[in-house]
């Protein structure tokens, strides 16, 4: 039996496998997405969204992915073990009841403002919370980020829901709609990770109520930092310029209850500074809470947070068809939720009705996060190191090419057999290799619906990639032979065949800041109009001062 026959053999039986369990757990439409499905050297569709669901998921929980990305398109079960401790700021020393709680205490003193009763609560989990996290920058003020929020609770996107009037609201729904499930609060992300939570006296217990010293000068939503408050440290030795000072910060948190401007809240005005201080006061309030979000910027991000991919609901997935016209022509910054289907939501909300209630030990158990970083392990530096090599200046063709071949050679050397070596049906068991290695063994009997989704989406990106490459080295192995005028053609194939796959890709290992920031910065990513800037489109990652604000 030769390598086709026995390929043919086993896409049988795992359609088999499929029909077997498709009708009780996911039934698999035109629209999905399948490497089987698809010779190795073909192409996807314009509406594929393979690449998307991937970058979600390997994107969960780290800030500066989902700032770049701020318009989620992901609904997540999520858990918090016990013993975790989590904050609460406010202006009084009043208890919350239904509230924002966050992650770090940096996060939380901004909502405790500046007055004289500006109160840090510290709590911890009393036992495992039960949570929805929501991707991208979904604590924001601005259009598109709160869509998924909005379509879960409501089954319609209010736009904002009437801004910071409308925060309210929508805590006070989403938990009358997640009571039924027992789920405690939802994750979101502004500029730190935080939680809506519905009420403070289930599963957690008061560590501590500290009447703190407030912050001397909170930037937001009604006077920015500081205009040189990030400049970058390089740019303070060399002497370069102030940026002018918007008139306006990037959005800060809104008028929440126990906020500087909410209610029971201190309100504005400058702080009084204890009895007995002296010197200087607090001023870094606003540059902290930044900071503090860097520190989840990267993978494994905010590792307090416990995701479950196997009920990861992607607004993303081909089957919700809607969507797939509207994306041809805006940018993916701009996706948006604004023309889904009356179908599609009432899918999205059954299968939202599932997830919640299901039991934590649903699915396969597959580390479907480290299954997509194994998969960014292995290709994310050699794509990149491959584009550069292409991007070079071309003296000696020849040699040019060579480099090129052996870089080829190194990342698909461990699909590459002996046997019918430069035949076609070789090309294509390389490529089948490549494409297949990580997905090939994964027990599909078990999945969720939500982990065929997931799976797809593997496939998918695993096809492009060694699609790509691929089909390089078919041109590249006899290329040594060629004359100098098909290596130079190759050449500037090759380098739009790769630049296509890396900005197709767009993988969260090459988001960042790079180089790395000095010890004396951090990595600050843009969720709104930068500080210094104009762009509201600007999320280029860059690294900022530590020194805070004088």
């Amino acid at each position: 039996m030769n390598w086709l026959t026995a390929l043919a053999v086993r896409i049988a039986a795992a359609n088999a496998v499929a029909a077997a369990y498709a009708s009780d757990q996911y039934p698999l439409t035109a629209q999905a997405e399948t490497r089987v499905s698809l010779p190795w050297d073909e192409p996807l569709s314009q509406d594929a969204t393979g690449n998307f669901i991937f970058q979600a998921l390997a994107s969960l929980m780290q800030t500066a992915a989902n700032a770049i990305y701020p318009n989620g398109h992901a609904i997540v079960p999520a858990s918090i073990p016990p013993g975790t401790l989590l904050y609460h700021g406010r202006g009084s020393d009043v208890l919350p009841e239904m509230d924002w709680i966050a992650f770090d205490p940096e996060h939380s003193m901004f909502f405790a403002g500046r007055g004289n009763d500006s109160t840090l609560f510290t709590f911890s989990t009393t036992r495992e919370l039960k949570l929805v996290y929501f991707d991208g920058s979904s604590g924001n003020k601005v259009s598109g980020v709160v869509d998924t929020q909005e379509l879960l609770v409501w089954g319609e996107i209010r736009g904002g829901a009437g801004g910071r009037s409308g925060e309210r609201q929508l805590i006070t729904d989403a938990c009358t709609w997640g009571a039924q499930y027992g789920i405690d609060g939802y994750v979101r992300m502004e500029a730190d990770f935080e939680i809506m939570y519905c009420n403070f006296s289930q599963g957690l217990e008061l560590v501590s109520a500290v009447n703190v010293v407030g912050g001397g000068s909170i930037g937001g939503p009604r006077g920015g930092p500081r205009k040189d408050q990030y400049l970058t440290s390089r740019d303070r030795l060399q002497g370069l310029p102030l940026p002018e000072s918007p008139e306006h910060g990037p959005g800060g948190p809104p008028d929440r209850p126990g906020s500087p401007r909410g209610p029971g809240g201190p309100g504005g005005g400058s702080p009084t500074p204890p009895p007995g201080w002296k010197g200087s006061f607090p001023n870094s309030v606003m540059h902290e809470v930044g900071h503090a979000g860097a520190w989840h910027n990267d993978f494994p991000g905010e590792l307090r947070v416990r995701v479950d991919p196997s009920g990861l609901i992607s607004f993303f997935d081909p089957a919700l068809t809607s969507l797939a016209k509207a994306r041809r022509s805006l940018t993916r910054r701009q996706y948006r939720l604004l023309n889904i289907s009356a179908m599609d939501i009432a899918t999205v909300q059954a299968d939202a009705a599932d997830v919640f209630a299901r039991v934590s030990t649903a699915g396969s158990g597959l580390d479907w996060q480290g299954l997509a970083r194994v998969i960014e392990d292995r290709f994310s530096d050699r794509l990149p190191y491959l584009r550069y090599l292409l991007h070079q200046p071309t003296t000696n063709v020849s040699a040019h090419t060579a480099d090129i071949r052996q870089q080829l050679i190194t990342s698909l050397l461990p699909y590459m057999p002996r046997t019918g070596v430069g035949e076609p049906d070789w090309f294509a068991e390389i490529a089948h290799g490549c494409a297949t290695r990580f997905t090939a063994h994964l027990p599909a009997a078990r999945f969720t619906k939500q982990e065929h989704v997931l799976f797809r989406a593997v496939d998918v990106v695993l096809h492009e990639i060694c699609r790509v490459l691929t089909s390089a080295w078919r041109d590249a192995f006899d290329v040594e032979q060629q004359s100098v005028d098909v290596a130079a053609g190759l050449l500037k194939k090759w380098k739009d065949d790769v630049d296509w796959l890396v900005e197709w890709l767009d993988w969260p290992t090459w988001m960042g800041c790079h180089p790395a920031c000095g010890v004396d910065e951090w990595c600050y990513v843009p969720q709104h109009r930068p500080f210094g800037g104009d762009d509201e489109n600007d999320h280029t990652p860059r690294c900022v001062s530590m020194t805070p604000p004088l």
